[in-house]
């Protein structure tokens, strides 16, 4: 989902704007956004390439970020931030350990102390990041 979803932040970097430059044109209609469990703005691919059609907007911007962002491995916190799931609304990133020292390897870090209640709540098997990314990471590690 996250390759069919810009966030504004996203947006913000492609038009060369603020954050709160985006959230004026979705709060005004000038561009059209759904909104996740948590709250945050997400606006759809082909709502992004009508809204860059319409301003005169070069959608080669678009295609851009979307060759750069492949070429990324986001944290974990980043790649939960991105979706609808609301299987991870709940999880409070704020106080995750992984979170707090940035680490990429999340499953470097899982079960290094006590568990607390912020830590995952899927093993590292189950972890939609870890089926995505964890081989990109094991492999970069050799």
């Amino acid at each position: 989902m996250a390759g069919k979803y810009f966030s504004t932040n996203d947006i913000a970097r492609m038009c060369s704007v603020t954050r709160q430059t985006v959230i004026n044109w979705i709060k005004r209609g000038k561009l059209k956004a759904v909104s996740t469990p948590g709250g945050h703005r997400r606006v759809p691919r082909q709502q992004l390439l009508e809204f860059f059609l319409e301003k005169g907007m070069d959608t080669a911007l678009v295609w851009q970020f979307e060759e750069e962002r492949r070429k990324e491995i986001p944290y974990c916190w980043e790649y939960f931030g991105m979706g609808f799931t609301r299987r991870w609304s709940d999880h409070d990133c704020g106080k995750c350990l992984v979170k707090q020292v940035r680490a990429l390897r999340c499953y470097l870090l899982r079960g290094l102390s006590a568990p607390a209640p912020e830590e995952c709540h899927v093993s590292c098997e189950q972890c939609l990041y870890m089926k995505r990314y964890g081989h990109v990471l094991q492999e970069a590690e050799l």
